[in-house]
């Protein structure tokens, strides 16, 4: 008799009847309930079981797993943040006492098969959303998808930064220091969470009486799913935020990798960046990638670790209700990180500058 049978009659997943044989606090007293009584109906006993904390004899093999794929990558380009959401990860997973299994999957569309082999109670995706075979795969499993992807997936729950309260906080950041004229900077217009952004920079720029113009321009195809932007596509932004007949003091960039590039093109065409001239606040909070930037902008920070652990708290309680039918959307409250603020953490970070 193996625990999956128990899971099965319980509807609860392997990971949860795993906690229960543990007295794991995290179980609902009706979840542990229901999982005994069907312990007693298939006369399972398992092994070394015992009351209290888990016997170190037991190992870690017995726990639930879950895994954690990046679709659409190598993982020889990740970005900054990409290492606080791996952290946030495991962070999770080992509060919650789960194996985690990690992978890079290059091509979303054909899952390896040491990922097809892997036993696991739940996923946690990110990247590319898959089609064919690997798509109805995926969505067997309880499916969790972290951060906002370049396509909004139709499946599984999700939690990601939230993309109103960024573009509402850019706004209201801008407009506070005095700022009615303003634009919206982005580079990537395919990307449905910085489109977002977007509109929601506009819609409460506007709430405060400022004018607005938003630049966005498709990216080139990429075969990653993190990709650099071109020279040319560069060049077209900064040309058509100067040829405004009303010039935008006030600039939110849509993430940092653009804002790296973009703030020194506009100062390369004359634009001159800093208090009281044109300012800029830009998003993610990847210090890495501005480091080298004078003057430093605003930047917003997404909290990426907060969603990679809260990811995993969705994961284990959609792995203890499979048959909810309502997909859960958890969207993770940014902040502000002013200027004054992020100088000194910058030049901290000036060792950081390796990709994951």
């Amino acid at each position: 008799m193996s625990i999956s049978k128990v899971a099965k009659l319980a509807g609860v997943s392997s990971s949860t009847v795993s906690r229960v044989i543990n007295n794991h606090p995290r179980v609902a007293p009706e979840t542990a309930q229901s999982v005994r009584r069907a312990m007693q109906s298939l006369n399972y006993t398992p092994s070394e079981r015992r009351p209290g904390p888990k016997p170190a004899s037991r190992t870690r093999s017995n726990l639930g797993s879950i895994a954690f794929l990046v679709l659409g990558t190598s993982g020889n380009r990740a970005t900054p943040a990409f290492q606080d959401l791996l952290r946030g990860v495991s962070m999770g997973a080992s509060r919650h006492e789960l194996n985690l299994i990690f992978h890079h999957v290059p091509d979303p569309n054909r899952l390896p098969q040491r990922v097809l082999e892997q036993r696991v109670d739940g996923m946690l995706l990110h990247g590319v959303t898959p089609q064919g075979e690997a798509r109805e795969y995926l969505r067997r499993l309880p499916t969790v998808w972290l951060m906002g992807n370049v396509r909004r997936p139709d499946w599984g729950d999700q939690v990601l930064p939230d993309g109103y309260a960024i573009g509402e906080v850019a706004a209201t950041y801008l407009t506070s220091r005095g700022h009615r004229r303003l634009a919206y900077l982005n580079l990537d217009a395919g990307h449905w969470a910085l489109r977002m952004y977007g509109h929601a920079f506009a819609s409460v720029a506007q709430e405060h009486g400022a004018q607005v113009i938003r630049l966005e321009q498709a990216s080139d195809a990429s075969a990653g799913y993190w990709h650099d932007y071109s020279p040319d596509a560069v060049e077209g932004m900064v040309r058509n935020y100067l040829s405004a007949s009303d010039r935008a003091t006030g600039i939110f960039i849509a993430e940092d990798m653009q804002a790296a590039i973009l703030q020194p093109a506009l100062q390369k065409a004359g634009v001159e960046i800093g208090a009281g001239k044109v300012e800029i606040i830009s998003c993610n909070n990847e210090t890495p990638y501005l480091v080298g930037l004078e003057p430093k902008p605003a930047v917003i920070d997404i909290r990426v670790e907060s969603i990679g652990r809260r990811a995993v708290e969705q994961l284990t309680w959609r792995m203890e209700h499979p048959d909810v039918p309502e997909r859960i959307i958890t969207a993770i409250e940014p902040r502000v990180v002013p200027v004054e603020e992020f100088a000194p953490a910058a030049a901290a970070g000036n060792g950081d500058r390796a990709h994951a």
